[in-house]
């Protein structure tokens, strides 16, 4: 593993709490203030999608000061297939609120990111952060793939310009783990949620 990658993921392990606790002791309460009614009213109804596009953007923020103060040369873009840069290093960064459970049978499904149709750098950073129905983020699970390297590819979009990546039990042995964890099924992993330590 490249060095600027395992220092990025030394960073991910210090700002993620950081990024956790912001969002669930600061944020929310200003998201909800700026929509005007709770969290759990803002999304009754909607896709997990639409909480993902509303969200991610504050989120991305957070995550990019916090790393920051971690990993000074981790810097921000604004390409259509890079989101930050370490070095000389291109990142793709994606989060998802989706925790993939089936709520027939009560089963996660494969777990999967949503991403837009361009081509993609390299290297992934993939986030899962999941919110119970009042917004406060209760598991997460995260993680670092050389998406080259790997047979898992983004789909092509078909009726809009939205992609998506699962991740090949085949390719485990290259994700770079940071929280969490995944089951090793037939076709596509499973997620396993870390659940976060309320104080």
């Amino acid at each position: 593993m490249d060095r600027e990658i395992q220092d990025l993921v030394n960073a991910i392990k210090v700002a993620l709490p950081k990024v956790i606790d912001e969002w669930n002791n600061e944020s929310l309460s200003q998201f909800e203030l700026l929509y005007r009614r709770p969290f759990k009213e803002v999304f009754a109804g909607r896709q997990t999608q639409e909480k993902t596009k509303a969200i991610s953007p504050i989120i991305d923020e957070i995550f990019t000061e916090k790393i920051k103060d971690e990993l000074p040369s981790f810097v921000q873009s604004e390409g259509n297939s890079k989101d930050y840069m370490i070095g000389s290093t291109w990142i793709e960064w994606k989060n998802s609120l989706a925790d993939n459970l089936n709520k027939k049978n009560g089963k996660y499904d494969d777990v999967s990111w949503t991403g837009n149709g361009y081509e993609k750098t390299n290297w992934h950073v993939l986030v899962k952060l999941i919110p119970n129905e009042d917004g406060v983020i209760e598991k997460h699970l995260s993680c670092i793939i050389p998406h080259n390297e790997m047979g898992c590819k983004w789909t092509k979009p078909v009726k809009s310009n939205f992609s998506n990546l699962k991740i090949f039990s085949s390719d485990l042995n290259k994700v770079v783990i940071i929280t969490g964890n995944f089951t090793n099924k037939l076709t596509y992993l499973k997620p396993v949620f870390e659940n976060v330590i309320f104080a």
